[in-house]
């Protein structure tokens, strides 16, 4: 299980300095702001625990707590500040209530082995959340009625010049004994890969349907589901995608397919051979989370795709200054070279346009324009 990534909110730049040398010489990643804006777009907040003083001119720790609370995917929080603890203590009172994981709180000064023994409860909390899954996975699997805990969302994908809707994205929404299951623990090498046909089977018809319903409004674009390279390259995944085109009455355009690209790809050849017999039938393939995975640009293109989506996370930390922005123009001018589309992930305010469209990018995605919507 990798280190955990830290993001220390502190106005001190010395002590920022400190902890990142330490913490780094111990194999955290970590990153620093001078305070946080809670008018800022929560989702910028990129780091599995924040690490938050209390006592910083002119910021309010506890709208900083509000605003953490409001992330999609919130931080587990460490509560830091040189306050008296009754002021500590109301802070970690107050992020609970907020819902947000607090891991324990500190009194400055505070040594490096005190934030570590912290940061380590991560690793022990996180394996929990995975048993507690695991059991709720086989609970799933065992389920005969596994549509009454599936939804599925859609979000519409953007042309970054204009905003006009050029397609839409199938993101799945499941949960078991009144639980949310996130569907990276579900879709990965060790899970049951005929839960994940099940599972991908129900997206791939909710998908056709909307694309369906679209079509009728006069309103036709197309609709992508994910899927990984091992469900892509499994003998009944291609029969699924026809089977529901034929149900739905659709052309074969109305379906894209999103290859998540941060799983291992043990054949690559399968894994060609698999997406070239999708493009034989005119289903569009797009990279879905580029820059998650290893895989090289040159590589991904021995696949007959038609779109490279880039991970939010990288773009986000291109434009926050801890990756150079030069990467993004560089991925979008070799997809253009190409005839392939770039799309941005994780387009949320007017800011995050102005940087994807000076990056060369076509396409854009997220909260700028609209939150995955269930559609019943």
């Amino acid at each position: 299980m990798s280190r955990p990534s830290i993001l220390i909110i502190d106005d001190d730049e010395d002590i920022c300095k400190e902890l990142i040398s330490a913490l780094g010489s111990l194999g955290f990643a970590c990153s620093c702001r001078a305070g946080l804006d809670p008018q800022l777009p929560i989702n910028q907040i990129n780091a599995d625990i924040v690490l938050l003083d209390l006592s910083m001119p002119n910021k309010d720790g506890f709208q900083v707590i509000e605003a953490l609370a409001r992330a999609e995917q919130p931080p587990q929080l460490i509560v830091a500040s040189g306050r008296e603890d009754r002021i500590i203590r109301a802070a970690v009172r107050s992020a609970q209530v907020a819902g947000l994981d607090v891991l324990g709180s500190l009194s400055k000064p505070y040594s490096i082995a005190s934030l570590v023994a912290l940061v380590e409860r991560h690793h022990v909390k996180l394996a929990r959340v995975i048993d507690r899954h695991e059991d709720l996975l086989h609970a799933l699997a065992e389920d005969d009625g596994l549509e009454r805990n599936l939804r599925t969302a859609f979000q519409s994908k953007r042309r970054l010049s204009s905003g006009v809707i050029t397609g839409y994205e199938a993101l799945l929404r499941l949960s078991v004994q009144g639980q949310a299951i996130n569907p990276e623990l579900i879709f990965t090498p060790s899970a049951d890969l005929s839960l994940q046909m099940r599972i991908t089977h129900a997206v791939v018809n909710h998908a056709a349907r909307f694309a369906s319903m679209l079509t009728e409004q006069g309103t036709p674009v197309p609709v992508a589901v994910n899927c990984t390279p091992a469900i892509l390259c499994s003998p009944d995944f291609l029969g699924m995608i026809t089977d529901a085109l034929e149900r739905w009455q659709l052309p074969p355009s109305m379906l894209m397919v999103e290859i998540t690209e941060h799983e291992t790809v043990h054949s690559f050849e399968a894994m060609t051979a698999a997406a070239s017999r999708l493009a034989l039938r005119h289903i569009g393939i797009a990279i879905d989370d580029y820059g998650r995975g290893t895989t090289s640009l040159e590589r991904l293109f021995d696949l007959p795709v038609s779109e490279v989506k880039i991970d939010k996370e990288i773009f986000w930390r291109c434009i926050d200054g801890s990756a150079p922005l030069s990467l993004l123009k560089e991925v979008t001018s070799y997809c253009r070279d190409r005839g392939i589309v770039s799309t941005i992930e994780g387009v949320e305010t007017r800011s995050h346009l102005k940087h994807a469209l000076a990056v060369g990018a076509d396409y854009g995605q997220g909260f700028l324009w609209d939150c995955p919507t269930v559609f019943d």
